[in-house]
C-alpha cells in the first residue's frame, strides 16, 4: 500500500520516517497550570513595595510632585490619565500606567474623576487588544511573534484552561493583563463577556490610587 505524503506540518526525513514540525504549536497539555498562591503572594508583594515607594516619594518628594501633577492636569486634563492606561492596556507597552492617575491626583484632580478616566482608558485599551487577537492576530506573523515574546502562548493557554477566571485574576493582579485581552480576542471569548469582567479593572485603578494618595497626603511635607 503506498504510503500517504506528509502534510504540511510535517517534514519527511531521510530514512523515510515522517517528523512532525509543530513544535511551535502552543499545547495546553504542556503548559504548567497557573499557580494562583504565587500570584496572590506577587500581588501582595507588589502593593507592600508600592505603597513603600509611594510614602517614600511623598516624604522626599511632595512638592516637585504636587508642581509636576498641576502641570499635568493644566496641560493633558483626564484625558491624558486615558491615553495613560490606553497605550500599554491595548499594546503592551513596560509604560507604568498609574503615573497617569498620579499626575492627576497630584494635580488637584478629585480621587474618582481620576479613577474614572483611569478605568476608561484601561478598558478601551483592553477592548483594542481584544480587537487585535480576534480580527487581526492571526494574519500577522510579525504580531505573533511580538505577542509570543511577550508570553502570548502562555497566557492563551490559561485562558483556554481557566477562562474567564484567568481574565478576572489579569485584571486585578500583576499577570499581564495587556497580553490576556490579545488572548481573550485569539480564543474567540465572547467581547460583551471579555467587558463585563475587565471591569474589575476599576477597583484595581482605585487601589492603587488609593496608595498613592496614602503616600502623599497622609506623609507630611
Amino acid at each position: 500500500m503506498d504510503q500517504a505524503p506528509p502534510r504540511d506540518d510535517e517534514l519527511q526525513t531521510p530514512g523515510g520516517q515522517i517528523e512532525d514540525t509543530r513544535a511551535d504549536v502552543p499545547n495546553d497539555d504542556t503548559t504548567p497550570p497557573l499557580d494562583l498562591r504565587g500570584v496572590l503572594i506577587t500581588a501582595v508583594l507588589v502593593m507592600m513595595g508600592f505603597t513603600a515607594v509611594a510614602l517614600l516619594l511623598g516624604w522626599l518628594f511632595s512638592e516637585p510632585l504636587l508642581a509636576t501633577g498641576e502641570w499635568f492636569v493644566a496641560r493633558f486634563g483626564g484625558v491624558g490619565i486615558a491615553v495613560g492606561f490606553f497605550f500599554p492596556d491595548a499594546f503592551t507597552m513596560p509604560v507604568p500606567n498609574d503615573a497617569f492617575t498620579a499626575f492627576g491626583l497630584w494635580g488637584g484632580m478629585p480621587f474618582w474623576r481620576v479613577v474614572a478616566w483611569g478605568s476608561l482608558g484601561s478598558l478601551l485599551g483592553g477592548s483594542t487588544g481584544w480587537v487585535i487577537g480576534r480580527y487581526v492576530l492571526s494574519r500577522s506573523a510579525g504580531l505573533q511573534a511580538y505577542i509570543k515574546r511577550r508570553g502570548g502562548d502562555e497566557m492563551t493557554a490559561h485562558l483556554r484552561r481557566g477562562g474567564r477566571w484567568f481574565l478576572a485574576v489579569a485584571a486585578v493582579s500583576p499577570v499581564p493583563y495587556s497580553v490576556t485581552c490579545w488572548a481573550a480576542g485569539a480564543t474567540k471569548m465572547p467581547y460583551l463577556e471579555f467587558l463585563a469582567i475587565s471591569l474589575l479593572r476599576v477597583p484595581r485603578v482605585a487601589a492603587f490610587l488609593w496608595l498613592i494618595q496614602l503616600g502623599i497626603v497622609r506623609v507630611p511635607g
